[in-house]
């Protein structure tokens, strides 16, 4: 039977293999490139670390690998298993900004970064240095994006960073005995919790989990 490619040969013999990788190799090609990458993928899925909590610092510190390891280990303690995996995993997830000329899109990038997080489901600790701080305390949306210090941070004797208005937002962890028994920066280093804007419970949970994990992290030596 005469077709587009010619007279097709009877299927599975050799010349049959031989016709359909001539005249369909690219085809082939990529549908076993599609079904590898979509492997690939699902793999990656089933076997990825899922987080019950993700960290964000936004600053000027580039933090070592070590130093995150231990950050992450210590805040693990005081958080739920909530996807109930057995395990209590934490993200740290580091934005440092550059702010020298030439580092503009660079910046813009991380503050698009930045500004995203706030739709994650399990990202309520952020860690800022206090220019990165100041400049979020400057906005008009402050106050439905960040918890009032009053909240988990009442009677502590450290610094507190203010809105305009007076509210306090953010924390300095320049004396958190938590963090500088663990050799983790702490000299430059706020923390600031957003507001959990739904009834979703599992994210009040991680909420929950945010605003107990910064009550530790303020508390100071002796």
């Amino acid at each position: 039977m005469a077709e587009k490619y010619g007279e097709i040969p009877p299927r599975f013999t050799k010349q049959w293999w031989d016709y359909v990788w001539y005249y369909y190799k690219w085809h082939i090609t990529i549908t076993v490139f599609a079904i590898i990458i979509a492997a690939v993928t699902i793999v990656q899925c089933a076997t990825r670390t899922r987080y019950d909590m993700t960290v964000v610092y936004a600053g000027h510190m580039n933090y070592s690998d070590d130093e995150v390891t231990r950050l992450q280990e210590l805040l693990s303690e005081h958080i739920t298993d909530i996807d109930e995996n057995g395990e209590k995993n934490v993200m740290f997830m580091p934005l440092m900004f550059v702010d020298n000329p030439g580092s503009e899109e660079y910046d813009y990038a991380m503050q698009t970064k930045l500004d995203l997080s706030f739709t994650d489901d399990y990202t309520f600790i952020y860690l800022m240095d206090k220019s990165e701080a100041e400049l979020y305390l400057q906005r008009e949306s402050i106050a439905d994006t960040f918890e009032n210090t009053d909240l988990y941070a009442k009677n502590t004797n450290a610094e507190i960073l203010r809105a305009p208005d007076g509210t306090g937002y953010a924390v300095s962890l320049n004396g958190s005995a938590l963090l500088k028994n663990n050799n983790i920066y702490c000299e430059d280093l706020y923390i600031l919790i957003a507001k959990c804007n739904d009834n979703d419970e599992e994210r009040a949970i991680s909420h929950r989990d945010a605003l107990n994990t910064a009550r530790e992290l303020i508390k100071g030596e002796g």
